[in-house]
């Protein structure tokens, strides 16, 4: 019988399979903080080997997400995915748990040596475009998950080594699907957005970009100067950009308020009235204007349930010192 020998490399090799299975299942989890993202990239770049390990790791991951995500679409279209956002979420958690044991056991018992090239095909376009009124989850072919605002244009470039993303007047939800052989790009206005692994709102309304952070690490630097060193936005923090400004304004924020408007809800912390007219503008097909600079200057806090066009209008009345008046095709908010 003859007796297996396992080099220092073989034992290296697993040593930091087990380290890359153990990074993957917890950045995938739901209680991942800003730490231990900055920590993960700070091993990444620790030796090209971690980098290796963890890339053959996602692409069993997307080898997996892939089937799953193919047989749940089965005869179905993949783009407009119409599931209740409760149950899509539930049945990919669940779906993650399975995965996740797997490549976590697969890992810890060997070097993990796939490669994945599911993805690999010429580059497709689409452009994806919501009115007034409406909203429209998308799933990409990746798997990635984009939920779209009312009245909101994206352009999506799916290509061999990268997948961009062009935003145009838009606010959009990104859950994206980790290749680290093909970044996720956005460009949005003098911007660009460079995904890491994460979940996060976009939003790019006139000149004003606002990006929250809800889980991972999103990369943030001028379209014009691609090798300056990015702006990091973490978990539960808000980065706001104007066009044409040299600097951008990072806070902490509430990831759950900034996302309330993929359930319904318009949550407001003393914001100026005005902003309030043109998200009710885009939520529902009327359009909603300030009367004069008094009331667009009237300072609201509150939530509004965007169940209605009338019974919104009501609450608002109820909330603050406005008076709202029909006139014509539009509706006009007065101080009151």
């Amino acid at each position: 019988m003859g007796l297996m020998i396992e080099t220092n490399e073989n034992l290296n090799d697993g040593r930091v399979a087990e380290v890359a299975a153990g990074w993957f299942v917890r950045l995938q989890g739901e209680v991942a903080t800003a730490d231990d993202w900055l920590a993960f990239e700070l091993w990444l770049q620790a030796s090209s080997e971690h980098a290796q390990a963890y890339e053959r790791l996602e692409g069993l991951w997307i080898d997996l997400e892939y089937a799953s995500l193919a047989k749940d679409l089965e005869g179905r279209p993949i783009t407009a995915a119409r599931q209740r956002p409760g149950h899509r979420r539930a049945s990919r958690a669940v779906r993650r748990r399975v995965w996740m044991g797997a490549i976590s056991a697969i890992a810890a018992s060997v070097a993990v040596a796939v490669g994945v090239g599911v993805w690999s095909a010429g580059i497709a376009t689409q452009t994806y475009q919501t009115p007034a009124g409406r909203t429209q989850d998308i799933t990409l072919a990746d798997g990635t998950r984009i939920q779209m605002n009312a009245a909101s244009k994206i352009t999506v470039s799916l290509g061999r080594d990268a997948r961009r993303v062009q935003m145009a007047d838009a606010e959009a939800v990104f859950d994206v699907t980790h290749d680290a052989r093909r970044p996720f790009l956005i460009s949005v206005g003098d911007q660009q957005v460079r995904v890491v692994g994460t979940e996060f709102n976009l939003r790019h309304r006139a000149d004003l970009v606002d990006l929250t952070v809800r889980r991972g690490v999103v990369e943030v630097r001028p379209a014009n100067a691609l090798d300056a060193t990015p702006r990091r936005v973490a978990v539960g923090q808000e980065l706001t950009h104007s066009t044409g400004d040299r600097s951008s304004f990072l806070r902490v924020s509430d990831p759950d308020q900034v996302f309330a408007w993929t359930h319904g809800q318009l949550i407001y912390r003393d914001q100026p009235l005005l902003d309030v007219a043109a998200d009710l503008s885009r939520r529902f097909a009327t359009p909603v204007r300030t009367a004069d600079a008094q009331a667009a200057a009237l300072r609201f806090s509150g939530v509004l349930v965007t169940d209605n066009e009338p019974d919104v209008l009501r609450r608002l009345e109820a909330f603050a010192p406005v008076r709202v008046e029909r006139v014509g095709a539009e509706i006009i908010l007065h101080h009151r």
